[in-house]
């Protein structure tokens, strides 16, 4: 390979001590004494210098233009604007041209010749925004895709709350885990790989979602619901509702706009129903959202503030509604129970134990973190049932989570369809995160 770069100036000694092992290069400068001082200064393996001005079209006669891979500019903005004519218009070169900038450029002239601008202050703009915002922790990429934070990698010191967990618990709309450099390792990750300290994680997706989520990790900012969406939509809600106007005050979503036949059009974080349905022969509006929507739903029955959230933990989505029911605890600042109901503890099955062994570590470990009150309630029996008793315990929240498309059979049951027909207290349902 073999680089031209146009000028000796600030910082160019030191960028081709760099590109030197990587490429035969040749240093173009008009300036005999920064010539003699560069030559007799740098001991610079894998290069040669031609002396004479990059404008001068003269010059250009005598080089090979098929062998150069790449023409990296110091010079001014015009001048490199009058070399990227000569060398597109007059000698077709058609590799890339790399245009180092003192201070940011729109020129379209430039772009019009396909010069690749790289501005320096854009460039300590981006590395300091990753130090300052992420004390160290989180970098963005300088020259790789679009530049607007759609990109990140994030390391995971001891304290995160993530040492431990799996990739699938850390599933986001939009968002990707895409690497996971473990020391020299690159590990490809799988949704059950898990984090380790110190771990980077290379983060992708909407940039929103990528602030979203290292916002949550840095300074533990509550994604919930605005991780599926900014917006809000209610059906069957007087505009009145006291209970409503408790959920705007606390949930960081709008706006909120009534809409019952489709809640969860675009960008919209979470759907708020007054009435499960319209009677026997009407809409069953809790069905339709165990079977259709995608997006978290409330069913209001008017048992708010809410203080004391349960989570069934019989479901068959736990590890994607664990960390929203902390989130919606945080954000109401009430305490959370997860509810475990299991067979008698003889003939209780493996999968079973596991479960509780899981849930018993993510209660240890949130306890640990003391953003809030979280405790395990274990019960022996009848899930359905079982739940239903505890909710008459002092309960203003009931916490679901489901799989979309499910509401089982009289031969099949699922039992957070069922327990949600049968709360007696306002009901959330969290739906499995999309892969």
């Amino acid at each position: 390979m073999k680089v031209v770069i146009l000028g000796l100036g600030r910082y160019v000694e030191e960028i081709v001590k760099v590109v030197s092992p990587l490429a035969s290069v040749v240093v173009v400068e008009k300036e005999e004494k920064k010539l003699k001082h560069f030559l007799t200064e740098e001991e610079i393996k894998n290069i040669s210098v031609v002396k004479g001005s990059a404008t001068d079209v003269e010059l250009w006669k005598d080089f090979d233009l098929n062998e150069i891979d790449v023409m990296i500019s110091f010079l001014n903005e015009e001048s490199t604007l009058y070399v990227a004519e000569i060398l597109r218009e007059l000698f077709k070169f058609r590799n890339p041209i790399l245009f180092v900038a003192r201070e940011s450029s729109e020129n379209p002239k430039l772009k019009e010749l396909n010069v690749e601008i790289l501005s320096v202050p854009e460039i300590l703009g981006i590395l300091i925004k990753g130090y300052i915002k992420g004390h160290g922790l989180l970098r963005y990429p300088v020259g790789v895709g679009l530049g607007e934070g759609e990109l990140a990698e994030l390391r995971i010191p001891e304290t995160s709350p993530l040492v431990g967990m799996k990739v699938s618990e850390l599933r986001r709309k939009n968002l990707r885990i895409a690497l996971i450099y473990r020391g020299k390792e690159v590990v490809l990750p799988k949704p059950t790989t898990k984090i380790n300290a110190e771990d980077r994680l290379l983060l992708a997706g909407k940039p929103t979602e990528v602030e979203l989520f290292v916002n949550t990790i840095l300074e533990g900012t509550p994604t919930f619901p605005i991780k599926w969406g900014r917006e809000a939509r209610y059906c069957k809600v007087n505009p009145q509702n006291p209970e409503l106007n408790y959920l705007k005050e606390r949930l960081k979503v709008s706006p909120w706009r009534e809409e019952c036949e489709n809640p969860q059009d675009e960008d919209t974080g979470i759907a708020v129903f007054g009435k499960t349905s319209e009677g026997f022969f009407g809409r069953n509006y809790l069905k339709e959202a165990f079977l259709n929507l995608e997006i978290p739903s409330v069913f209001l029955r008017g048992s708010f503030p809410y203080e004391n959230i349960l989570v069934s933990a019989n479901t068959d989505v736990l590890e994607d509604l664990l960390p929203n029911a902390v989130d919606v605890a945080r954000l109401f600042n009430a305490k959370l129970y997860i509810c475990y109901i299991t067979r008698i503890e003889s003939m209780m099955t493996e999968e079973e134990k596991e479960t509780l062994r899981y849930l018993t570590d993510f209660v240890k470990k949130g306890k640990k973190l003391g953003k809030i009150e979280i405790n395990l309630v274990r019960r022996e029996g009848n899930p359905v049932r079982e739940t239903l008793k505890i909710l008459k315990e002092g309960f203003n929240l009931l916490v679901l989570g489901y799989a979309v498309g499910k509401t089982g059979s009289l031969f099949n049951p699922y039992p957070p369809y069922l327990i949600a027909r049968k709360s007696p207290i306002t009901t959330l349902l969290i739906p499995e995160e999309s892969p």
